[in-house]
């Protein structure tokens, strides 16, 4: 039996797929605050982390 498309189920499809990438997107954005949040551990534990005033606190948390 041959299954007919039609745009609700098309549309359905679609909005399973944008579910899907949202829940992708933000796997992706914890991974990365995962990556970041070890690198950090390490280099405290390293001894290689700074101390910033809170007048450049903005400066440091940019992105490099």
């Amino acid at each position: 039996m041959e299954e007919t498309i039609n745009l609700e189920k098309i549309y359905r499809k679609l909005e399973k797929l944008e579910l899907f990438m949202k829940k992708f997107e933000q796997l992706a954005e914890d991974l990365e605050f995962a990556r970041r949040t070890e690198e950090a551990h390490e280099r405290i534990e390293a001894g290689e982390y700074i101390s910033v005033d809170s007048e450049n606190i903005s400066d440091e948390m940019i992105v490099k």
